[in-house]
Parts: structure tokens; C-alpha cells; sequence
């Protein structure tokens, strides 16, 4: 982290404070003006430099960092704060503009220090603002562990921290709190591009992106059309995205459309895939399910047909239950399992036809038996490095329960507890099953240098494995 730079403070003494969101107890934040904080969405700087004097004298010597009253006392000076729904801070009362914080963060003016000079960056974060928080779901079932759920401000809190901790505060973030879609169309890139002073920009969207029009209550969903146009809009003006992915590589992955594109590849080992038409849906259900289960077995001798040809085992050729599913989903909200074509009507109709639905397409693919699915996280590939293309982790988990025909909850398991629970200690097949991974991953790597010419920082490949009579056979999508 960064260091301490100061020894002592008099009461009183004008110094620069790196001010923190994340510690705000109340969640104000700075704004160039007063309208920046009333009309939404709220936009101002949630972390950076700015004025404060020191409230009471503080000496270095009795400092500790376990302990909150040891830390500075000061009373920031800058003129316009507000909270996230529109609230003004009252700044005239001490009271309100008075914290302590860790003596890392401040500067004394009367030396040179990262507070006088141009950041090194600055981030946009897009953020949900609404009047019912994200939930982090750090426990239970399908829970998201201690970091919290993407767009919750448990997760974005541990990525400042992260940040905070490797470049010190040499970094600035403006934020933009959104409490509904329409509002992203209301950001304004160039003017955003114009409040990023530092020598590097990027932009981070903290939001889900649904097939659905608003009015869910479920917090940082958002129409995939509107936040997927801000994303178009901002990297127009310079501002890259640096999460979750550039925006048409975000709507590769997020549609999920490459699933029907690419069940056919020989090497790639989809499971195959049809795409239903909303308009079939919603005109005869029940027809559209008989179609679809035709496609599937129409996909499965054109398989065969191609594995003839190269000489490659034969699959199934009979299709006769599968999933029904929608792209712009998250949590496996939108996944069911039918095994007849009534299960299938009753799936295509509940999921294309519900409330405030824009979906577009339902999908329908074939089961696939596994037993695990290995979640491999590569991290920064680089073909020029090949074991960068080997995972930083491997996080195996396994469905627990299937609720209505809907898939919720899952189990964790590392991977000494995977082998006895799924391999039954058979490591040799294990092993076996994290060598066929990983050459799945180095194909699926070089399909996405196509997609882009940028590769990912990060991606997961979810590859699922079943363990039977001492082999493994594997299957591949991506969450």
C-alpha cells in the first residue's frame, strides 16, 4: 500500500486527502456542481485528491492502523458532496464533513506528492443507484464468496482496494450512479471523457444487461440495447472498456449466440444448439418445440456426418431432451431442462413470454451428462507465452439441485475433494480430464483471437467432464 509520508499535524493545517468512496460512511461523493448531484444519473468523483483541514493536532507515534481513533481527524473543504440518490451533504454543518482517515492517504501541501500531480489513471465506474442496493450473495447455495457479485459494492470495494494497494493513489474515479436503463442514455461520453485527467482512461460497467424491459426491481438489471450503446458511445470518445469486455466482444459472450454458430466445429465440442425465433414462440409454443427437437436431431447427423469424415468418434445421433435457455442472463437464471416435447412447449413459453420480455430468441440445445463442470480462469494469455495459456485456477462445481426443471444451486470443490467426490480418487483420470481441457482452452484461445485482436485480460472456460468406467469425456460452453 502506500506509505506514510507525514510525522505530524497541527490542528488547523490545510493538507490534501486521497478521498475514498468505499470509506464514506454515508456514501457522498464530489461534484464539480450542484446539478451533477440532483439529476440523475448522479455523476462526480468518488476517489481522488482534494482539501481537508486537520480537525485535531496527530502524531505518527501513536498511530495504529487496527485501531480507528488513532487515525487523522479532518474536515474536508471542498464545496459540493453528494450521496448516490441525489442527496446534498450539508456542508456547513462540521459535524457532517468531519472523518477520520489512515495518514496513507494524506499530503501536506508545503511538499511535492502524487496530490499535485496529473493521476496516472482514471477510471469511469458505472454504477446502480437505486433505491434497493445490490445484493453481494457472499453465502449460500450459489453464492458469490466474500467478494460479492459483480455489480455489488462488495465486489467494487475489493477492486478499489486492489487498486489502492498496487499503484498507490496516483489514480482518479468518476462515477456514474444509474437507477434505471433510460439513464444510461443519459451519460454523456464526451463530456465524461473531458473529467478523466489522467495519463491512461478506462471505463468499468458494473451492471447486468437483460432481454427485459425495466420495471423487474431487481437491482443493476438494465436493457442489454442501452447499456451495450453507452459502452459503443464511450469507447467512441477514447475511454476503453476495461470491464467486463470490450463491448462487441461483451455481446459474443453475453448473447451467447456463438453456441448455435459453433456446435457443428469438429474440434470445439458444443453441445448442439438451435436458436428458436420469438415469433415462433409466441405464435404456436408447441409447434416451435417440435421443430426445434427436429433441428437438433437435423444437427446431429450433420455431426456424425462430419466426424465420418474425419475419422473422429461418433456422438449421439438421436436428440430427445435437452435445455431450453435465453442469452443476457445471468446466475443461470433463465436454464431449463425438458425431456419430452411438452416439457419443451411449457419451457419455450414461460421463457420467451415473461413479463416486460424483449427476448428475441429462445434457445435450445441437447443434454449433456457430466458429472463436474471446471471452471478454468486463464488470466493475461499471450501465445507468445504458452504457459500463459494454463489456468490460475480451476474452481470445480457441481449442480446440487434442479428446481422446476431450473438449475440454482451448486456445490465448490477444490480439487483434491473433486477427485473423491467425482472421480472416485481415480487421479490418472483426472489428470487425463485437465489435459483434454486444457487442450480445448488453446483451441477455443486462438477461435477468440478472431472475435478480437485484443485477447481478454481475463476469461473462464467452463468445461465439463464426466467420469465413467475410467474415461472422460468432456463438453464446453461458456457462462
Amino acid at each position: 500500500g502506500p506509505p506514510i509520508t507525514v510525522s505530524s499535524l497541527h490542528a488547523g493545517e490545510s493538507v490534501d486527502v486521497f478521498h475514498r468512496y468505499c470509506q464514506d460512511p454515508n456514501g457522498y461523493f464530489m461534484t464539480p456542481h450542484s446539478v451533477n448531484g440532483i439529476l440523475h444519473p448522479s455523476v462526480g468523483r468518488t476517489d481522488g485528491w482534494t482539501g481537508a483541514k486537520i480537525s485535531e493536532a496527530w502524531d505518527v507515534q501513536y498511530y495504529n492502523e487496527q485501531d480507528y481513533n488513532t487515525w487523522v481527524q479532518i474536515q474536508w473543504t471542498h464545496p459540493s458532496w453528494y450521496n448516490r440518490r441525489g442527496h446534498k451533504l450539508d456542508v456547513s454543518s462540521p459535524s457532517m464533513v468531519t472523518q477520520r482517515v489512515m495518514p496513507e492517504q494524506i499530503r501536506q501541501r508545503n511538499k511535492a506528492s502524487e496530490a499535485q500531480q496529473t493521476p496516472r489513471l482514471s477510471l469511469l465506474h458505472i454504477r446502480w443507484g437505486g433505491n434497493s442496493p445490490v445484493n453481494p450473495v457472499t453465502e449460500g447455495a450459489g453464492g458469490w464468496g466474500a467478494i460479492g457479485s459483480t455489480p455489488s459494492d462488495n465486489y467494487i470495494n475489493g477492486w478499489e482496494d486492489r487498486m489502492l494497494s498496487e499503484l498507490g493513489p496516483t489514480y482518479e474515479i468518476v462515477s456514474a450512479f444509474v437507477q434505471s436503463s433510460e439513464e444510461l442514455g443519459k451519460v454523456c461520453p464526451a463530456l465524461i471523457r473531458h473529467l478523466l485527467r489522467g495519463q491512461h482512461c478506462g471505463a468499468l460497467y458494473f451492471l447486468w444487461p437483460i432481454a427485459f424491459q425495466d420495471g423487474h426491481d431487481t437491482a443493476a438489471y438494465v436493457q442489454r440495447e442501452k447499456l451495450v450503446e453507452l459502452m459503443v458511445n464511450v469507447e467512441a470518445a477514447g475511454i476503453q472498456t476495461r470491464f467486463p469486455h470490450q463491448s462487441h466482444l461483451y455481446k459474443v459472450f453475453a448473447s451467447k449466440e456463438w453456441t448455435a454458430q459453433m456446435c457443428l466445429h469438429p474440434l470445439l465440442n458444443v453441445p448442439l444448439t438451435t436458436q428458436v425465433s420469438r415469433q415462433a414462440v409466441s405464435s404456436d409454443p408447441a409447434k416451435a418445440a417440435e421443430q426445434s427437437i427436429k433441428a437438433l436431431n437435423n444437427l446431429a447427423e450433420a455431426r456424425n456426418s462430419f466426424h465420418a469424415q474425419l475419422g473422429l468418434p461418433e456422438k449421439a445421433k438421436h436428440v430427445n431432451k435437452g435445455v431450453a435457455k435465453l442469452g443476457w442472463s445471468w446466475e443461470a437464471m433463465d436454464v431449463t431442462a425438458w425431456t419430452n416435447k411438452q416439457e419443451l412447449t411449457n419451457s419455450l413459453a414461460a421463457l420467451g413470454e415473461q413479463p416486460g420480455s424483449l427476448v428475441d430468441l429462445v434457445f435450445v440445445q441437447e443434454w449433456v451428462e457430466f458429472d463436474v463442470e471446471m471452471r478454468h480462469f486463464i488470466v493475461e494469455a499471450d501465445f507468445a507465452n504458452p504457459q500463459s495459456l494454463k489456468p490460475k485456477q480451476i474452481v470445480y462445481t457441481v449442480f446440487k439441485t434442479k428446481e422446476e426443471g431450473s438449475f440454482r444451486n451448486f456445490d465448490r470443490y477444490d480439487r483434491p475433494t473433486c477427485l473423491k467426490m467425482c472421480f472416485k480418487n481415480d487421479d490418472a483420470a483426472l489428470a487425463d480430464a485437465e489435459r483434454q481441457a486444457q487442450e480445448l482452452i488453446n483451441r477455443w484461445m486462438q477461435w477468440l483471437q478472431g472475435i478480437t485482436h485484443e485477447l481478454p485480460t481475463v476469461v473462464c472456460f467452463p468445461v465439463t467432464s464426466v467420469h465413467s468406467a475410467g474415461f472422460v469425456i468432456f463438453l464446453f460452453w461458456v457462462v
